[in-house]
């Protein structure tokens, strides 16, 4: 019988109990991926917006922790310092709210005759090409099944009925949970005439990076308190993405520290029950820094088990929701290689920290003692 035969020998001596330590981490680590996951693919879908406008950079004012930024005058975007970096620039106004029966519905105002309109697809309809006081939206396909909306069905926005224009799909999924409107007729709506809260800016192609720079720089100083993000930054400092990624964070660790105890408490009970074991073990010469080696091992493979477990679980509740119909293509889950290796490295790491005590008291038992604890 070899070390490692010794190691696997020691884990089904109390099947039940290791089987049950081995769920408690795997619920642990499917929190971990499920959640991680889901708070990626919600980054990855802030960025996709971006990429999808074909939108370099980001200029908005930030003066508070608001997953909306606060509004500024349009007038801004002709005050902007030349370049030869930049192509073209757009004013966008956005805003969470309640529509109909749908309690938080993303609402984009577009500058008419943009840039920004260009990647849009249109299922039913056509471009927006309301008159002075005709009030018309274009509702992404997601919302649209979401409000069970048509082209040519009325639109209740705040205190205004507007009338579907479009369908439109988008490669990016927030753009496809969201209505657009002409950004007048959304300033209207929000009550902030020639306001806006983001300019998009769309640089020339093959424009170096020390032009966009100097761009980014000369704004920066010429109006104090604004903030030239490029579009990855402004994905990764929006206020909701932060929020998603710490509540995922939080949760997962919770669970993850009751599977920590439950492999201590596991292992450790295990290595009282082997006292007289153990005891032979150094009588026959085993020197202490392998029964210590012993011990961590068992831990870290029951706790590998349980994190490969887990990550098959997670990824497969994953899965399920993306397939349940109420959230079918409403969410861009991220299941990559990265994300496994580091569920299982914690899934490891928690083994190895889980065992440490355990492998301490059963390193410095006493033979004498031990083979008499029979």
């Amino acid at each position: 019988m070899n070390f490692h035969t010794i190691v696997i020998r020691n884990l089904f001596q109390r099947p039940t109990r290791s089987i049950l330590t081995l769920a408690g981490i795997a619920v642990g680590i499917a929190a971990f991926v499920a959640l991680t996951s889901l708070a990626w693919g919600f980054e990855r879908s802030w960025e996709k917006v971006y990429a999808a406008r074909g939108t370099d950079l980001v200029i908005t004012k930030v003066t508070s922790q608001n997953p909306i930024p606060t509004t500024f005058p349009q007038e801004v975007a002709d005050s902007l310092p030349p370049s030869e970096a930049v192509e073209d620039v757009a004013g966008l106004l956005s805003d969470l709210m309640s529509v109909e029966e749908a309690p938080a519905v993303l609402v984009f105002g577009w500058e008419p005759e943009s840039y920004l309109w260009s990647h849009l697809r249109f299922v039913e309809g056509g471009w927006l090409t309301s008159q002075q006081g005709e009030r018309k939206a274009a509702l992404g396909t997601i919302a649209a099944e979401m409000l069970k909306k048509k082209v040519g069905d009325s639109l209740q926005l705040d205190l205004f009925e507007y009338k579907v224009a479009a369908i439109f799909q988008s490669d990016s999924l927030m753009e496809n949970g969201a209505i657009i409107l002409d950004l007048p007729n959304l300033q209207e709506v929000l009550e902030c005439p020639g306001e806006v809260n983001f300019l998009n800016v769309k640089l020339k192609p093959n424009v170096s990076p020390q032009a966009t720079k100097a761009f980014q720089k000369e704004v920066a100083d010429q109006f104090g308190g604004y903030k030239v993000l490029a579009a990855g930054e402004m994905a990764q400092n929006n206020t909701g993405i932060q929020l998603a990624k710490a509540m995922s964070w939080a949760t997962s660790a919770i669970a993850i520290t009751v599977g920590a105890f439950a492999i201590m408490n596991t292992i450790l009970m295990s290595v009282f029950e082997r006292l007289h074991e153990i005891g032979i073990l150094l009588a026959v010469g085993w020197k202490k820094r392998r029964i210590w080696t012993m011990i961590v091992l068992e831990s870290m493979t029951l706790s590998a088990v349980g994190g490969l477990v887990g990550i098959v679980s997670g990824l497969a509740a994953v899965r399920a929701l993306e397939a349940a119909p109420w959230l079918a293509g409403k969410i861009e889950p991220v299941m990559s290689p990265g994300l496994i290796a580091i569920a299982l490295a914690i899934a490891v790491s928690l083994g190895a920290l889980g065992g440490l005590y355990p492998a301490y008291r059963g390193s410095r038992c006493n033979p004498c003692e031990a083979l008499r604890s029979l």
